[in-house]
């Protein structure tokens, strides 16, 4: 039977029903009458016709006085740097334009971003323009000068050091050897000193285990790009987890390998994860199922025993690849961790899929430590404590005891929850504002170099350190000097400090030998009993969103209004449930449920989630924190609008009350969870609905068939001598739109694309797109011009899910271009479909006419809110006003910038010349874009493969776009498959 793909329940419970399969998620009624808007638009048009009327600000540039040398205006020059988006330490390029970085992209030949960047590296540039960010040092909640608090600061250390006082700097993972000299020579300064690290997404129980199984507490480098068997137990590698750039880089290299076999891909999990969604095999398990499950299949590879089942299945696979395989488990618990170790080892897997001798520092917090701390703090040792790159008040368990330091000192760039709280806030500079270095994994050093002068009167958090040493020096120094004397002599390629350090300024990074060995396996490892399961518990599992993975960024509106890429829900965290437990339980989605479990109890709007254990309830992390209360006034306000934060007057509700610590490590998991309905409602924005592909019930084709939109191709049928999309030829439309030069089109493979939305971020931020708000989302108002439209399906193989990316399909014969009364949409020779904003009345018949559904009407000046975050702009693009319609232009400014660089060079423009924002921002590699009418391009070549297809080829308006099959590689023989609009 052909696997069918549904968007929602509603669409797989009732396929023939030809209505619409939207989801109402808002259970409270609009209640505004006829008269209610006669009345109050009344006040609101003359208002608005009144400030209309007004002049336009007078605004004056400012020439040069003496030119900048390599500065051209108008003109963008571009830096390598490192991102400080997490921890991945992911190679970054950034656009500057006249002083101002305006786009971030990934770094083409960084060994470990390979040119991808995710959407939260490309959403923290908005960091810099942060209205909220402090712009000067607080002392005791007043605004100060930095003299001021290096005097006190000073003063305080004193004291402290004369009396024995413990003092600690807590921070997040460092992996900049700068940053760790300056941590280590400030505590050599101090009679009782330490640093403690932790993470929000924690990995302390994989580098203990590794400390029991291999004598070194390290983080291995997980090599998934020479895996032939990848078993993942609640991992999510291609989202949040550790490095999800180079992980999905690695994982999608090697599930499209042009010969030999594709990687086999099977995740355990309890709730439905990006990573989840893209596996051949995904076994929905319940916490417990899955410690069991990772029990017996070790003691099946280990002991040689028989099995059955599940684990009999997963340890076959994984004996049929010994050396050629991995196992991951994204647990906090060190039990589970040690298991995994032991069936890596088992298979040898260790220096081929894991490298311990070349390991990983993106995680490299200690739970145990941290607990020790807040011990520490509650038993009055603690006289100072230091806290920079973190907000352990708001993300730790019992994180409010901090406050309690009779000395607090927060380096936040922006007010939190432990900025709040100190004495002293010395904040420090954005990413893209500062000097500084890193090396994420053993040997390969980068550096981060400012884009762009600071834009208030912050300092480096290096340079505090050194100033409170006495040994005050400015970060450049620092960078250098430790370069000069920890990174230069570990290579030998370049024998002058200053050459090597403009060669690794203009790369973004160096390759230097690793200064670590590799531990030898104990063999004596424990590996304990296997875990009891709880057949009727039902069990409460936080995970932390690709969108939004740590609190750190709930200050970034473009990461809160990016739909999740499982739920497509924006503006808010909520309780997932599966359909078994919410029939049970009769839940609805937009219920709000009270969750009680370990004494704790929170209540969040419900969401029923197909795929999820019907013995699990997952929440959110990172939500919830004070600084979300911003977002009180973000969006268009008139008299049926509504707020986008809650109740509480913030996105969400923070979940980290259900942290439990046990042994001192963190558990992100907790069983006996008690779910109760409270009678109210919460109305979720969820995209996932708002433009479903249908086909009237009046316009189906006979026999009720389905069109095509989501394809898939068994991958015993890639052999198949099967043509790629060949044009009918029949056609009622004339030719009148010769392309005789170049011919713009895209390729997109929906088997590489994870769904992992960084191209919709570099689309937004490349293009000008506008925040909308969670009031005009629920709309079915986003601006979005790029959209990723998630299916799913089920076999014999569990629940799958695909991602298809959809834009404007520059159609060469767009049904948009014919109902247009004004030629504000049109046809340039390129093939590009064009809009005239100029032209646009907004009468929206292009909108109604759009098979794809990809065009955004412009309802609100959603860009006229005034402040810094305007800096961002970039100005190759026009700023749209309301009233006018605006979609996908293939960035045609970056096609005419490529050949106006071509011209002046002499030259033609070459294939790779001209990459989208899309494109260029995918970690996947799954966009190609080019010119068609090359045959040699790669986009063409790609458009001929035997998985391409067009969506609604039926309708013959040609699109440009071609997509790639997703490929299954299934137990059972699954037959070519298609989804329907």
């Amino acid at each position: 039977m052909p696997s069918r793909y549904w968007k929602s329940l509603n669409e797989r419970d009732r396929p023939h029903d030809r209505e619409d399969h939207a989801t109402r998620l808002d259970a409270e009624p609009d209640g505004a009458s006829r008269r209610d808007f006669l009345r109050l638009a009344g006040f609101s048009v003359a208002g608005v016709v009144a400030s209309s009327c007004s002049r336009a600000p007078i605004r004056h540039a400012i020439p040069y006085v003496a030119q900048p040398d390599g500065v051209v205006p108008g003109r963008a020059r571009w830096y390598a740097t490192t991102c400080g988006g997490c921890a991945a330490g992911c190679g970054l390029r950034v656009k500057e334009r006249d002083g101002r970085p305006i786009k971030v992209e990934g770094c083409p030949d960084h060994p470990l971003s390979a040119g991808g960047v995710c959407a939260v590296g490309q959403a923290a540039l908005l960091s810099v323009y942060d209205r909220a960010r402090f712009r000067a040092p607080q002392l005791r909640g007043v605004a100060s000068t930095w003299a001021v608090v290096d005097a006190d600061m000073r003063s305080r250390l004193d004291t402290i050091r004369r009396g024995g006082g413990g003092v600690r700097v807590l921070t997040s993972t460092v992996h900049s050897p700068s940053a760790r000299g300056a941590i280590g020579r400030f505590l050599d300064t101090l009679p009782d000193a330490a640093h403690v690290e932790y993470d929000e997404i924690s990995a302390s129980a994989i580098l203990d285990a590794h400390l029991v199984t291999h004598g070194v507490r390290a983080l291995p480098r997980h090599l998934f790009e020479r895996a032939d068997v990848i078993v993942g137990v609640d991992a999510d590698f291609l989202g949040p987890w550790i490095s999800p750039v180079e992980f999905t880089a690695g994982y999608a290299r090697r599930r499209r390998q042009a010969s030999g076999p594709l990687a086999w891909h099977a995740q355990v999990e309890s709730r439905v994860s990006l990573t989840g969604g893209k596996a051949d095999l995904r076994i929905s398990m319940a916490p417990d199922e899955a410690d069991a499950l990772v029990f017996d299949v070790a003691d099946i590879i280990e002991n040689g025993r028989a099995g059955s089942g599940a684990a009999g299945m997963l340890a076959e696979r994984l004996l049929a690849a010994r050396g050629r395989s991995l196992v991951v488990a994204g647990s906090g618990d060190l039990a589970m961790q040690i298991r995994c170790n032991r069936i890596n080892q088992a298979l040898g897997n260790y220096g081929s899929t894991l490298d311990l001798g070349r390991p990983s520092q993106q995680r490299r917090g200690d739970d145990r430590a941290v607990a020790r701390l807040l011990q520490d703090v509650r038993d009055q040792r603690i006289a100072a404590l230091l806290v920079s790159r973190a907000n352990p008040v708001f993300d730790l368990p019992g994180g409010d005891v901090l406050t309690t330091v009779p000395l607090l000192v927060s380096f936040a760039e922006r007010p939190d929850e432990t900025s709040a709280a100190a004495h002293v806030v010395c904040p420090d500079h954005s990413a893209f504002e500062a000097w500084g270095d890193s090396e994420a994994v053993a040997g390969v050093a980068s550096l981060t170099q400012p884009t762009v002068r600071p834009l208030g009167h912050t300092r480096a958090f290096i340079e505090s350190l050194s100033m409170w040493a006495g040994a005050p020096a400015p970060a450049y120094e620092l960078v250098r000097r430790t370069w000069r004397e920890t990174i230069f002599p570990r290579q030998t390629a370049v024998p002058d400090f200053d050459r090597f350090w403009d060669a690794t300024l203009e790369a973004g990074h160096a390759a230097v030998s690793a200064a670590t060995t590799a531990g030898a396996f104990v063999p004596a490892t424990p590996n304990s009993n296997r875990p009891p399961a709880v057949p009727d518990a039902v069990h409460l599992v936080l995970y932390h969103k690709p969108a939004m993975p740590a609190g750190e960024h709930s200050y970034n509106p473009l990461l809160h209004e990016l739909p999740d890429p499982v739920t497509k829900i924006v503006w808010d965290n909520y309780a997932s449930i599966g359909p078994g437990l919410a029939a049970a339980r009769q839940i609805t989605t937009g219920d709000v449920v009270r969750i009680d479990t370990g004494g704790q109890s929170l209540e969040l709007p419900a969401l029923v989630q197909p795929g999820q254990h019907d013995r699990v309830v997952a929440v959110a992390l990172g939500y919830g924190g004070a600084m979300t209360e911003r977002f009180k006034t973000i969006g268009h306000h008139w008299f049926q609008s509504r707020p986008t934060v809650g109740e509480n007057g913030r996105i969400g509700a923070n979940a980290v009350r259900f942290v439990r610590v046990d042994d001192g490590r963190r558990g992100t998991t907790a069983s006996g969870v008690t779910l109760t309905r409270t009678g109210r409602t919460h109305a979720l924005a969820c995209t996932q609905d708002h433009h479903t592909l249908t086909v009237p019930a009046r316009l189906a084709p006979a026999g009720g068939e389905r069109w095509p939109i989501v394809q898939d191709i068994a991958a015993s049928d890639l052999a198949s001598s099967e043509p790629g999309p060949v044009e009918s030829p029949a056609n009622l439309w004339p030719e009148d739109h010769p392309a005789t030069g170049h011919r713009w089109g895209m390729v997109i493979d929906l088997h590489a694309c994870t769904g992992c939305s960084a191209c919709v971020v570099g689309c937004q931020i490349e293009n000008n797109v506008p925040i909308a708000g969670k009031d005009e989302v629920r709309r079915n108002r986003e601006m979005h011009w790029l959209r990723l439209d998630r299916y799913f399906s089920e076999d014999a193989d569990g629940q799958h899910m695909a991602s298809q990316p959809m834009l404007c399909q520059h159609c060469a014969h767009a049904p948009c271009e014919t109902v247009c009364p004004t030629l504000a949409t049109l046809h340039s020779e390129e093939g590009l479909n064009q809009q005239v904003y100029n032209r646009c009345v907004g009468t929206r018949y292009c909108m109604n006419n759009c098979p794809y559904k990809t065009r955004r009407f412009n309802w609100f000046e959603y860009s006229r809110d005034p402040g810094t975050e305007h800096l961002i702009l970039n100005p190759d693009v026009a700023v749209r006003s309301r009233g006018v319609m605006e979609k996908c232009t293939f960035c045609v400014q970056r096609i005419q910038d490529a050949k106006i660089e071509a011209r002046r060079l002499g030259v033609p423009v070459k294939d790779g010349d001209v990459q989208t924002a899309c494109q260029q921002s995918c970690p996947a590699q799954a966009i190609t874009f080019g010119d068609m009418n090359d045959p040699t391009s790669r986009v063409a070549v790609a458009a001929r493969d035997r998985r391409g297809y067009t969506v609604l080829e039926a309708l013959n308006v040609r699109p440009s776009v071609t997509y790639l099959k997703v490929v299954r590689q299934s137990s059972v023989a699954v037959a070519e498959s298609e989804h329907d609009g």
